[in-house]
């Protein structure tokens, strides 16, 4: 196991207690040797203080090799030689876990390679998350108190405002304030937010951080009251709450804010639905044929009737021209492609293959939860160790928690019915796939839906004129 030696020794401790370098050294190359370890490299900070990381040169050293898989195992005479410091310890532990690399500490006897390494590092992992949870709290009340104040708090700046690294303040960016006020009256004039945003990309006008324009940049600025001058916490809490900024610019005026957001409200009853329903079973399978991307589902209503439409995703951030159709079109289209098609042979293989599929996207729904879950967790400790700032870690934490609520219902919906007999009962199957297209208008909704979620993995679909045509479909 290639191994790496560090040493350290401050001067007085050299003095007083004996712990040499070479004393070290000598110990714990025996032990190696013993162990049948193979020793890459020794890393040795002498005459340095342990209270920090960031000023011992050999553990950086020692740091970039584990990360370059160069060593898999390091090798210390006692804890206090590679920190004094819970928290550096704890980065340690879990740097050297995530790169697969050992510990051990010959005086303490830890190895991270046996049961009680393991079990140390397990209750080392109980102090992080508790000193994590406690750094967020202290932080959150922090800004919490701040933002009361009347001081912005986001460092990263917004658009139409520049942020002050140092001095804590913004300044209006006059270029981008200018596309601010016009943002406000083109809502007012009718134009939609998706229009709004193709029209920023037109005008080649950049936003704030290089990404591309879209629905929800322009709703997150149309409904910022730091445009007129106000700074909020906790949008959308319990205990959120807007108060009058201090030394803060506004750009545009209060009645302007006002008529906007009033406009947003009468708007809303037509504004559609986030995900799927029974009503829109064909989002799910269909692909856009000019860019590969998946489709959306929007429903409206409208004098009383719904109305149900796709959407290409790459259309909202203006990747793809692909232009969207209607749910009544796509039936057609598709009823009249089966139409075309040879009827399938029952085999009993595909109850099988039924099942398998149900199980595969159970174990990729879990495996999508589980990376969420992980990637909460590093978010959290690049926040623990100041890498990121609240405000950021705030905004990721809740698109996480929002994908992890849509994952969580899919999963509990196919858990559900997959105890369900609606198309899993052989009979079922045999009557519909034998005679795909006559049977397949007589489903319901929820039927249709289950059928091509389990039967049909792609539907290639793009739209020319005002005609949709359907390029492949994928069984």
């Amino acid at each position: 196991m290639k191994t790496a030696i560090y040493c350290r020794v401050s001067t007085e401790e050299q003095a007083t207690e004996g712990f040499s370098i070479h004393a070290q050294k000598d110990k714990l190359t025996k032990y190696a040797s013993i162990n049948d370890w193979d020793i890459v490299d020794y890393y040795v900070d002498d005459g340095i203080s342990g209270k920090n990381l960031t000023e011992r040169p050999e553990v950086s050293r020692l740091i970039e090799d584990v990360k370059k898989g160069r060593i898999k195992n390091v090798l210390i005479y006692k804890l206090d030689r590679l920190t004094r410091s819970v928290k550096d310890l704890i980065y340690l532990i879990e740097l050297f876990d995530k790169n697969n690399c050992t510990f051990n500490s010959q005086t303490e006897k830890i190895d991270t390679s046996n049961a009680v390494g393991r079990m140390f590092v397990k209750i080392i992992g109980i102090f992080a998350e508790f000193e994590r949870e406690n750094l967020a709290e202290r932080v959150t009340f922090g800004y919490e108190q701040k933002t009361k104040e009347g001081n912005y708090t986001n460092c990263n700046g917004v658009f139409g405002y520049d942020y002050l690294v140092g001095i804590g303040k913004l300044k209006v960016n006059k270029n981008e304030a200018l596309y601010v006020k016009k943002i406000y009256n083109w809502y007012l004039e009718g134009e939609s937010m998706l229009k709004i945003a193709k029209k920023l990309k037109d005008l080649n006008v950049p936003t704030k951080r290089g990404g591309h324009w879209n629905q929800s940049t322009i709703y997150s600025i149309l409904t910022n009251p730091l445009y007129i001058g106000n700074v909020r916490y906790g949008v959308g809490r319990k205990n959120g709450f807007e108060v009058s900024g201090k030394n803060i610019t506004p750009i545009i005026n209060e009645n302007l804010f006002n008529n906007v957001s009033n406009l947003m409200k009468k708007r809303k009853k037509f504004h559609n639905k986030k995900y799927s329903s029974d009503d829109t079973y064909y989002f799910r399978v269909l692909r856009c044929s000019l860019c590969g991307g998946k489709y959306h589902a929007r429903q409206q209503l409208q004098s009383g009737k719904k109305y149900i439409t796709y959407q290409c995703n790459g259309h909202n951030n203006n990747s793809c021209n692909a232009p969207g159709f209607s749910h009544i079109k796509i039936e057609n289209v598709f009823i009249n492609y089966l139409e075309n098609i040879r009827d399938l042979e029952f085999d009993k293989s595909i109850l099988k293959k039924e099942k398998d599929n149900t199980d595969n996207n159970t174990l990729e729904l879990q495996e999508q939860i589980d990376k969420l879950n992980n990637k909460k967790k590093d978010m959290t400790e690049l926040f623990s160790i100041d890498e990121i700032d609240y405000d950021t870690f705030k905004e990721v934490k809740s698109v996480i928690d929002s994908k992890l609520e849509v994952l969580n219902n899919e999963l509990n919906k196919i858990n559900k019915y997959s105890n369900e007999e609606d198309l899993t009962n052989e009979e079922i199957i045999k009557e519909v796939i034998v005679n795909l297209k006559n049977n397949f208008i007589h489903l319901n909704n929820h039927e249709k839906k289950m059928f091509l979620e389990r039967f049909v993995k792609e539907i290639k679909v793009r739209k020319e004129s005002n005609y949709v045509i359907i390029d492949e479909v994928i069984f």
